[in-house]
């Protein structure tokens, strides 16, 4: 996935298709996050094989406990306009609550498709940075945005019955 999403406006943070020396490091960092407690790596699966990916990294600090930063995501380009994204989303909000967090966090370069999709699950900037990332000698703008554990579940919950066109609250 880390290396396909450099083909698709570079979503994982990567311009050019990746070294395997940086293929490595990104596996690593995620394998020591997970293993030490940080954080929780969450894999979706189809038919094909993994369609879905997310990083969650939780915060240690006693008084920031109920704070989780998303920090990667990804949606294989198959399973896009399905309902995959709404799985992914609802499993993030499932773990962030079995895990106790109120309030997931992420970054985003404005007017990605990142971008796009978390501002359409409500998530809201509460901060930008003029020179957010740089590619091919271009500055972007990021987004710092928040939701509510609880409401996008909820938000999520209804839109899935929307989809499958259930009534709300049945």
């Amino acid at each position: 996935m880390l290396a396909a999403s450099a083909a698709d406006d570079g979503i994982l943070g990567y311009a050019e298709t990746p070294s395997e020396a940086q293929q490595a490091g990104f596996v690593d960092g995620v394998e020591q996050l997970v293993s030490g407690g940080g954080g929780h790596l969450l894999i979706g699966e189809d038919g094909e094989g993994v369609a879905a990916m997310c990083v969650m990294k939780t915060n240690g600090m006693p008084n920031c406990r109920h704070l989780a930063e998303v920090m990667k995501a990804y949606l294989e380009p198959r399973v896009r306009g399905t309902s995959a994204v709404y799985q992914l989303v609802e499993q993030v909000c499932a773990k962030a609550t079995e895990v106790g967090v109120e309030t997931l966090t992420i970054d985003v370069r404005e007017d990605s498709k990142a971008h796009r999709v978390w501002s359409r699950f409500g998530f809201t900037s509460y901060g930008v940075l003029d020179d957010y990332a740089r590619v091919d000698g271009t500055s972007y703008r990021g987004h710092y945005m928040r939701h509510g554990v609880r409401e996008l579940a909820a938000s999520v919950a209804e839109r899935t019955r929307a989809r499958s066109g259930g009534a709300a609250g049945s």
